[in-house]
């Protein structure tokens, strides 16, 4: 597992999306209203984009996104955004670990419980003008740190991945529900390298709507996992876990939907449709100079494809922060990171919006993000519906 452990210290980026009309970024640093960047195509150009049905009306981008951005230990601050300039709206000192968008303004949010190796997890809602109301409890402490979080649409079901405090704690992912307080938790799962497992994450959970199914990609192992923690990576796969599952082991409960060999494309993230019927997969390709993402669309069930929807070519960076709106009418990608042509400059990421129900492919108003000079761990971003 030496590319996971290898992904926790890097710059990784994230995007979850819950609400119909909600939309979400992804960066790596602190964002800024950039320039205009290129706008993805067809031969040649950032992206190519498949034919699609004829157009549907779609609801507008929200008014507001939100965004926490992880620090070298893995906190940092809650900031909310206007979503067509980037003009910060909101700044909160909050030192969260994690982020997902459940619909009307409304977040569930990840905290470091002071300096112990501890999570709470919290719920709490934009105004109109775009600016966090009290954070209302969810439960109780959770030991271990945040590596993921989803929610479903109305924000009563819980996913989360939390890992160990040292090397060779055991990991886990969890649902809870939070009407109920019942709590189901499957284990054996590897989290960066820390927490042992022969299933790891290469990327961040997704929940149905309803709440009812998780996916992710990953990669299964066999092997010394159990002593080492790491063990001979088998194959790249996207999994599904139905959460009504038995307690258990990840890999006995989930199930394989999508396997590939060991070698490039990565496997990098996977995207549950709001009904859970189909996944998109972003697969990324490429050395050191040149990345291409491709997105596609499979069925869930059976793990074949339905569509190949885009393929953006660009500048190399860690990870496959894509994310759906909940009708499924927007997906957006980040697809490249500029460096700065000057030693002052910043990167600059760019964020492909695809319109499903359309050919349109363009990289999105107000997407073009301008980044800090220096590289957090990690960084997740929401948005909810104006």
């Amino acid at each position: 597992m030496s590319r996971l452990l290898r992904r926790r210290n890097a710059c990784v980026i994230a995007l979850a999306v819950a609400l119909a009309g909600s939309m979400s970024l992804g960066g790596c640093g602190t964002p800024q209203a950039g320039g205009k960047g290129a706008h993805p195509g067809r031969t040649g150009s950032p992206g190519v984009a498949a034919a699609r049905p004829a157009p549907v009306a779609a609801p507008a981008p929200s008014r507001f996104f939100a965004d926490t951005l992880l620090d070298a230990v893995g906190a940092g601050p809650l900031e909310v955004r206007e979503s067509g300039t980037g003009a910060l709206v909101a700044h909160r000192n909050y030192g969260a670990t994690g982020l997902a968008a459940v619909g009307q303004r409304r977040f569930v949010l990840a905290l470091r419980d002071g300096d112990a190796c501890a999570t709470r997890l919290y719920r709490f809602r934009l105004n109109d003008r775009g600016q966090p109301g009290r954070l209302s409890p969810l439960g109780g402490e959770l030991h271990g740190e945040m590596f993921s979080l989803a929610a479903s649409a109305n924000g009563q079901v819980v996913g989360y991945a939390i890992g160990g405090c040292v090397k060779g704690d055991q990991g886990h992912l969890a649902v809870v529900h939070l009407n109920s307080g019942r709590t189901r938790q499957w284990g054996s799962v590897n989290l960066g390298g820390i927490s042992q497992g022969n299933v790891a994450l290469s990327g961040g959970l997704s929940m149905s709507a309803d709440g009812r199914l998780l996916a992710f990609t990953g990669w299964d192992a066999a092997g010394n996992w159990h002593e080492a923690g790491e063990g001979r990576t088998t194959s790249q796969v996207v999994r599904v876990l139905p959460t009504n599952a038995p307690a258990g082991t990840l890999a006995e409960r989930s199930r394989v939907v999508l396997t590939r060999a060991v070698r490039s494309p990565e496997l990098q993230a996977a995207v549950l449709s709001p009904g859970g019927a189909s996944f998109y997969l972003c697969a990324v390709s490429g050395g050191r100079a040149e990345r291409l993402t491709r997105i596609a669309m499979y069925h869930t069930a059976t793990g074949r494809l339905r569509v190949a929807i885009a393929a953006l070519r660009g500048i190399p960076f860690p990870g496959c922060p894509v994310a759906l709106d909940s009708t499924g009418h927007f997906l957006l990608v980040p697809y490249s990171l500029r460096q700065p042509r000057r030693p002052a400059g910043r990167p600059v990421l760019l964020v492909a919006r695809i319109n499903l129900n359309t050919p349109d492919l363009r990289d999105l108003t107000g997407g073009n993000l301008t980044m800090s000079s220096g590289c957090p761990s990690g960084a997740k971003w929401c948005t909810s519906a104006p």
